[in-house]
């Protein structure tokens, strides 16, 4: 008895057709900057004006991710005004303010909304837009500095370790671990961070058109709910992420109902693999047990698997000390 294998290898060579599409399809979806614009060529698809909307989301350790962001937003001439949406309980003191400063001066009209957590830095990067919004339960405020350090002297001399060091200065070591921290020392810290509450300050002041001495009754380090903050004049309206939309769009000049574009970087077909990939091995009924077994295949081949790390913001500052 003789085994045909024709039906086999047309299964194998549909199977690869549909892949082949898949690949072209998913290549050319992907290939897009900013909604509505072209990856390759730059050139604006827009049909008509909108109202782009920049993230800032988590702990903020860089600025480029955003700054790139603004950048686009600013060349896009269909892009006639910017919501920056702030969830994020602040970060490192130089990022925080990179994106201020670039929010302060973006040409176009710039309107903060903040999400969950809008707070140290993320407090300091709203005051920079024309506008801020938050939602009566927001997290926000937190206007100060902290540097935390350790004294494990005791730690070491249980565990019978000596640690020294050779530095070219007093100040060399200064917030070593394994000795007290010295008065002048403690001073000198104090009036870094001092300085750096400052300009904190500083912005706030400017940012809410505040006296110094208003904000500075307020910067101890203590949060506002958003309907506090609102009360405090730290923000200008209770509304949601709509809400700032709409009033960027006045402002920008837009008549009617206003199109919102996002900044969606461009994937390669591998990355929609991953994302087709993800959670099938949570459930067999989810929706990824749908997806044609090759895809999955090719997927686990190239050591693709599914990430669900997530980071849920809490209050921090922004200043958290070294790294």
């Amino acid at each position: 008895m003789k085994t045909s294998w024709k039906p086999l290898f047309i299964v194998f060579g549909l199977s690869g057709f549909f892949f082949i599409v898949f690949v072209t399809v998913a290549f050319t979806f992907f290939s897009k900057g900013i909604n509505g614009t072209d990856a390759k060529s730059g050139r604006s698809i827009f049909r008509r004006e909108a109202v782009g909307v920049a993230e800032l989301n988590g702990v903020i350790m860089d600025s480029k991710k955003f700054l790139k962001t603004l950048k686009k937003f600013e060349e896009a001439k269909e892009i006639k005004a910017v919501v920056v949406r702030i969830n994020s309980p602040g970060g490192a003191v130089a990022p925080s303010q990179e994106i201020y400063e670039a929010v302060k001066k973006f040409p176009k009209p710039v309107v903060a909304s903040m999400s969950s957590v809008a707070a140290s830095g993320g407090f300091y990067v709203a005051v920079a837009a024309k506008k801020v919004f938050a939602n009566p339960g927001t997290i926000t405020g937190s206007i100060g500095v902290i540097m935390e350090f350790a004294n494990l002297e005791k730690l070491y001399e249980w565990a019978k370790i000596k640690r020294y060091s050779i530095k070219t200065g007093k100040f060399k070591d200064a917030g070593a671990d394994y000795r007290e921290m010295q008065p002048e020392e403690r001073a000198l810290l104090q009036g870094m961070v001092d300085d750096v509450l400052l300009q904190f300050k500083t912005a706030v002041s400017e940012g809410r058109k505040l006296p110094l001495e208003t904000v500075t009754s307020v910067a101890d380090g203590r949060i506002f709910s958003g309907s506090q903050a609102k009360a405090a004049k730290l923000v200008d309206e209770l509304g949601t992420l709509d809400d700032a939309v709409n009033e960027a769009a006045k402002m920008g000049g837009i008549e009617g109902k206003p199109r919102i574009a996002v900044d969606e970087p461009k994937k390669k077909w591998l990355d929609l693999l991953q994302e087709l990939d993800q959670g099938d091995e949570d459930s067999e009924s989810s929706e990824s047990g749908l997806q044609p077994w090759w895809t999955k295949a090719l997927g686990r081949a190239l050591g693709m698997k599914p990430s669900r790390i997530s980071l849920d913001p809490g209050i921090y500052w922004i200043w958290k000390g070294a790294l």
